[in-house]
C-alpha cells in the first residue's frame, strides 16, 4: 500500500497548525490510505531561531553597510546567549521568562525598537506576559532583518521568496532563483526534509501551497526529492495554484514537481496514489480535467491534526492591529464549518472558482462531533472557523449545540454584515464563546457596496456592528480603496464614514486593501460592466491572477493608499479620531459630503429582534430564576437582580425561563403566549413590551 507524507512548506503562521494538510490526511486514511504529515514551516523556524543557527551565521563578520545590520552584528553574543530563552518563553514552556524579557535592557534592540509603541501605554502595569510578548517579536524580526541581509533577501517570518512568486509571468523568473545555490536557511530546510523522508519512507509527498509565500520553498524541496529521493513521487496543490495556476501553459516547473492539483484535493490526491485517472490535476503532459467528481463537506470529514507536534508552534505579539493579534497569538485549531460561500455574489472575488461558488454545510451536531475531536488532538479548546463568510443560521445554531452540551470554547470566524446578526443572535454567540468576528465593508460607500453586489449598505453593516459591540465581540472590517469608478470623493467619503465608526468603538480593527481585479471574478471576466477596459487579454505562460485595467482616475492611487493606511494606524490607537479626514494626506482632497452624524443616526434605530414573532424562537442563556417577594430574582455571575412583577405573572416568567433554559426543546413565542392566555386575560403583547420583560430580556432572554 502507497504512503503519502503531507507536508506544510516554509512559512506560514507560526502559532498555529495550517488545516490542509489535516484534512487530507483524515479523508485519505478514512479510504484506507497510510498517511502522515508534518509542518516544515514551524520546525524550521525553530532550527533558525536557535543558539545553534545563529552562532553559526555570527561565524562570518557582517561586511556590509547597513548600519542597523551593523548594530546587530555587534550585539551577536547578546543574541545567541538569548534566543533559546525567549524562543522558550514564546513557546509558552517558561512564562516566568517574562520579567527578565521585560527588564530593560536585557534584550538586545536594534531598528525594530526604534519604531515600538511604548509598552507602558499598551500593556499598563499588569500585561507582563503580553508586554514580553510584544518585546520578544520585535527581537526576532531584528533578527530577521539580519538574515534577509546576510543569508537572503526572501526570508520572513510568514513567507518565503513571496516578491519572486506573487504573479509571476513566466516560471523562468523563479527558475533564476532555483539555480542558485541553496543558502543556510534552505540548507536547513532539506536536512529536516531528509529526515523526514527516512522517518517515514513515503511513495509519495504532498505539499499544501496556500499562498504565493509557499512556492519556493516548495519548488527547493522538490528538487532535493528528485536529486536524493528519485523513486517518491511528488504533487502540490492549494490556494496559489488553485487560482494563479488554472491556465498554466509553462511546463517549466514539472522539473521541480510531478504533479499539480487543483480545487479540493482529497480525491485527486487518492487517485494519483491508487493509479487511476486523475482529475483537475496538471502533469508535464498536461492538464486533466476528468470526471470532475467532487466530495461534499461531509465526506470530507473531521480533519486528522495528529503527528503535529503542538509544541513547536510559538505565538508572537502585533500590537497595533487586535484581530491581525489573534493571528499570530494563540494555538488556533483551524476549521471550516461549511465550504463554499452561501453569498457567492461579490463582483470582486473569484467566485467561478470551486472553493467560492461551491457552497455545502452540515448539521451543528456533526460540527462541534469533530470540534470534540479536534480538541482532544490538539489539546486546544480555541477555535478559528477559516470559512470565507459563516452564515447567520450556521452560526446561530453552532451556538446552541454549544450551550446545549455546556460546552467551554473559544472561536472566532469571517462574517458578512447581515441584518440577521440581530443583537439576540449576537448575545448568543457571546455566550457560547464567539469573541470576534471579520467582515468586509469593503469600500465603505453606498454606490460602491452596491456596485460590486456586496449585499449591504452603511446602515446595515452600522446596525450588525453596534450588535456585536453591544455583545462584547471584536469587530475587524476589510475595507478596499481603488475600485473601478471609485472617486476621490466617494474615497474620502468611505474614510469619514470609518472615522466615525471607530469614534463610536464599532470598530476593533481593520485594514485597507488595495482592490485588485482577478481573472475569476465577475470584475476581472466582463471589467466594461464596471467602467473600466481591460490591459491586454493575452494570458501569462505560468501564472494568472490579477488584472490589469485601463481608467481614467484622475489622481494619484499610491498616494492616496498611503494617507488611508496613516489615518487607520491612527485610530488602531484611538489617536487623531477628531482630525479632519482630509489632513491625513499629502496631496489636496475634496471635504466629505457624509453628514457628520452618519454613524450615530443609524446607531439609534432600533434592533429586529425586538419585534414580536409568533415564530421567533425564545432561549435562555442567564442564570436560574425563582420567586422573590418583589417579583422575580435571578442570580448571576454579577451578584443578584430582583425584577419587578406582578403577583400573577411571577410563576409565569419563572416557567417561562425554564422552558426556555432547556435546549434540548423548542419553545417559540406563540408557545409563551398560549402559555400567558392559560392564566391571564389580557393580552400577552401588554407584557411583552413592558419594562419589566426587558429586564428579563436583557438577563438573557433572547429572541432568535
Amino acid at each position: 500500500m502507497s504512503k503519502i507524507l503531507l507536508l506544510t512548506p516554509p512559512f506560514v503562521q507560526p502559532n498555529t497548525p495550517y488545516p490542509a494538510t489535516a484534512y487530507l490526511k483524515g479523508w485519505l486514511e478514512h479510504k484506507g490510505v497510510a498517511a502522515v504529515q508534518a509542518d516544515l514551516s514551524v520546525e524550521l523556524l525553530g532550527e533558525i531561531f536557535s543558539r545553534q543557527f545563529l552562532s553559526d551565521i555570527f561565524a562570518e563578520p557582517y561586511s556590509g553597510d547597513d548600519t542597523n545590520c551593523q548594530r546587530i552584528y555587534s550585539l551577536r553574543r547578546e543574541y545567541i546567549s538569548t534566543i533559546d530563552m525567549v524562543m522558550s518563553f514564546l513557546h509558552g514552556e517558561d512564562r516566568a521568562l517574562a520579567n527578565l524579557i521585560c527588564a530593560p535592557d536585557w534584550l538586545p534592540q536594534a531598528g525594530r525598537f526604534e519604531q515600538m509603541v511604548d509598552p507602558s501605554e499598551v500593556f499598563g502595569t499588569m500585561g507582563l506576559q503580553d508586554c514580553a510578548e510584544y518585546l520578544s517579536t520585535l527581537y526576532l524580526q531584528d533578527l530577521s532583518d539580519y538574515l534577509r541581509e546576510v543569508v537572503t533577501p526572501n526570508f520572513e517570518i510568514v513567507r518565503y521568496g513571496e516578491q519572486i512568486s506573487a504573479s509571476v509571468v513566466e516560471f523562468s523568473t523563479i527558475e533564476q532563483e532555483l539555480q542558485k545555490p541553496l543558502n543556510a536557511i534552505e540548507n536547513r530546510m532539506c536536512a529536516l526534509l531528509r529526515a523526514k523522508i527516512e522517518e517515514h519512507q513515503p511513495d509519495w509527498v504532498g505539499f499544501t501551497v496556500p499562498f504565493p509565500g509557499n512556492l519556493l520553498s516548495t519548488l527547493r524541496c522538490g528538487e532535493y526529492l528528485k536529486t536524493n529521493f528519485p523513486h517518491i513521487k511528488t504533487v502540490m496543490g492549494g490556494g496559489y495554484p488553485t487560482t494563479e495556476l488554472r491556465n498554466m501553459t509553462d511546463k517549466e516547473i514539472f522539473r521541480y514537481i510531478d504533479y499539480i492539483v487543483l480545487d479540493d484535493g482529497e480525491e485527486a490526491l487518492l487517485r494519483l496514489i491508487e493509479g487511476r485517472e486523475p482529475i483537475h490535476t496538471y502533469s508535464a503532459e498536461g492538464y486533466t480535467e476528468g470526471d470532475g467528481s467532487t466530495i461534499t463537506h461531509s465526506e470530507r470529514g473531521c480533519p486528522d491534526f495528529g503527528g503535529l507536534d503542538m509544541s513547536r508552534y510559538f505565538s508572537l505579539c502585533e500590537v497595533t492591529n487586535p484581530m491581525h493579534r489573534l493571528w499570530s497569538d494563540g494555538r488556533w485549531n483551524k476549521m471550516f464549518l461549511a465550504h463554499g460561500c452561501y453569498w457567492a455574489k461579490c463582483a470582486f472575488c473569484d467566485t467561478t472558482l470551486d472553493y467560492i461558488c461551491r457552497f455545502e454545510q452540515v448539521s451543528a451536531v456533526q460540527t462541534v462531533d469533530w470540534m470534540e475531536q479536534v480538541a482532544q488532538q490538539t489539546g486546544s479548546r480555541s477555535f478559528h472557523f477559516v470559512d470565507e463568510a459563516a452564515s447567520p443560521k450556521i452560526l446561530k445554531e453552532l451556538s446552541l449545540e454549544l450551550l446545549r452540551r455546556g460546552h467551554r470554547y473559544t472561536w472566532w470566524t469571517n462574517i458578512r454584515f447581515e441584518k440577521a446578526f440581530t443583537g439576540d443572535l449576537c448575545a448568543l454567540m457571546a455566550k457560547a464563546g464567539c469573541i470576534a468576528v471579520s467582515g468586509g465593508l469593503e469600500a465603505a460607500h453606498d454606490r460602491l457596496l452596491a456596485m460590486v453586489d456586496k449585499g449591504i449598505d452603511i446602515e446595515q453593516a452600522t446596525i450588525v456592528m453596534r450588535n456585536f459591540y453591544y455583545a462584547g465581540i471584536m469587530v475587524h472590517t476589510y475595507l478596499m480603496y481603488g475600485l473601478p469608478t471609485e472617486t476621490l470623493a466617494e474615497t474620502i467619503d468611505a474614510l469619514e464614514t470609518v472615522r466615525q465608526m471607530f469614534k463610536a468603538e464599532l470598530i476593533g480593527s481593520a485594514f485597507w486593501h488595495r482592490y485588485a481585479m482577478t481573472l475569476h471574478s465577475r470584475s476581472g471576466a466582463s471589467p466594461e460592466e464596471f467602467g473600466v477596459r481591460r490591459k491586454g487579454t493575452v494570458l501569462n505562460p505560468f501564472a494568472n491572477n490579477e488584472i490589469a485595467f485601463a481608467e481614467n482616475r484622475g489622481y494619484n492611487i499610491e498616494e492616496v493608499g498611503e494617507g488611508l493606511r496613516l489615518s487607520l494606524a491612527n485610530y488602531l490607537v484611538g489617536n487623531g479620531l477628531d482630525k479632519p479626514v482630509g489632513k491625513w494626506f499629502n496631496i489636496k482632497v475634496p471635504q466629505p459630503t457624509v453628514e457628520p452624524t452618519l454613524i450615530t443616526d443609524h446607531l439609534i434605530k432600533p434592533d429586529s429582534s425586538r419585534i414580536y414573532s409568533d415564530k421567533a424562537r425564545i432561549v435562555w442563556i442567564g442564570a436560574d430564576a425563582v420567586v422573590c417577594d418583589k417579583g422575580v430574582a435571578i442570580e448571576g455571575p454579577s451578584g443578584r437582580k430582583e425584577i419587578k412583577f406582578n403577583p400573577e405573572d411571577r410563576e409565569f416568567i419563572v416557567e417561562v425561563i425554564r422552558r426556555c433554559a432547556d435546549l434540548d426543546q423548542v419553545t417559540r413565542l406563540e408557545d409563551i403566549k398560549a402559555l400567558y392566555a392559560e392564566s391571564h386575560e389580557e393580552p400577552f403583547v401588554v407584557l411583552y413590551h413592558s419594562k419589566s420583560w426587558d429586564k428579563v430580556r436583557a438577563l438573557g432572554l433572547l429572541q432568535l
